[in-house]
């Protein structure tokens, strides 16, 4: 009698299938899905709070310096966009040396001494008799492109001393 009669021939087990994955590979996708979700929500909010700003350089691209009110065009963009992000500190009724110093607190300390003496040269400007020529109109466009970059759109710490110095 031969022993080895008695074994059967060698069965390969089943294949091991990938499908469906394994319950870490569900919260993984979860977990990815919700930070793609996220940050497209962040993006189109950020998106959103920056559009006024980007119309504004757009705006401001196209004054032309020829023109006899080109200043007041920069001083009327200002006031628009400067309504727009803020709202609540009345900058409609600003005007002269108020209004220069609230778009100088605005500023972020290191950029406010550059723009300082230019807006202030501006907003005294517009009250001038005015002439075909303006030849400072290119430091005065820099300086409004400046602060727009620069100011907008406002953090809270900016926010926060403008409603101490008005309180």
């Amino acid at each position: 009698m031969n022993p080895l009669q008695d074994l059967k021939d060698i069965h390969t087990p089943t294949a091991i299938e990938s499908w469906p994955p394994a319950y870490g590979w569900w919260l993984l996708l979860a977990l990815l899905l919700l930070c793609i979700y996220l940050l497209s929500t962040w993006i189109v909010k950020v998106r959103k709070v920056r559009l006024a700003k980007r119309q504004a350089l757009k705006a401001l691209q196209q004054i032309d310096g020829s023109n006899v009110d080109s200043v007041s065009q920069l001083n009327q963009l200002l006031k628009r966009v400067a309504m727009t992000y803020f709202p609540t500190q009345n900058v409609q009724q600003m005007h002269g040396e108020r209004w220069a110093d609230f778009l100088v607190k605005t500023l972020p300390n290191n950029k406010a001494k550059d723009v300082s003496e230019s807006i202030g040269l501006m907003l005294h400007t517009i009250y001038q008799p005015q002439t075909l020529e303006n030849t400072k109109f290119n430091d005065y466009q820099q300086s409004v492109e400046s602060w727009i970059k620069h100011a907008l759109p406002p953090n809270k710490n900016i926010i926060q001393k403008l409603e101490l110095d008005n309180a």
